[in-house]
Formats: structure tokens, sequence, C-alpha cells
């Protein structure tokens, strides 16, 4: 499935692996990817939208 806006475009699919099912979160605009466990999507749940805002702040990394 191909998610987007007009500030963003992922691609999310469901991958089974050695360790069990993940979601693969993939963005082909800057070619990173990650694959994210159930407990991993389940902790996004416990975040606030404070949290992602300060993702937002450097959204390349603070290498950038």
């Amino acid at each position: 499935m191909r998610l987007a806006n007009e500030y963003a475009e992922v691609d999310v699919e469901v991958v089974h692996t050695r360790n069990g099912v993940r979601l693969r979160i993939a963005a082909p605009h800057t070619g990173r990817e990650i694959l994210l466990c159930p407990l991993e999507l389940e902790s996004l749940t416990w975040q606030d939208h404070d949290v992602f805002s300060g993702f937002l702040e450097t959204p390349h990394g603070p290498e950038h």
C-alpha cells in the first residue's frame, strides 16, 4: 500500500521474516526503510503527538 500527501510518500507492507511478521515502511524518495515488529508498532500508540513533532524538527537526523 502506498500512502502519500503533499509532503511525504511511503510504501507499507507486511513481510514474513525468520523472526516473525514485520511491517515494512519504505520512503521511495529517500531510499530509507524500516522493519517494525508488533511491539515496536504498539509502542507508537503510547506516544503523544509532541514526540512525532520532535522527529520532524530534524527529519533527516541530527547529522544533516
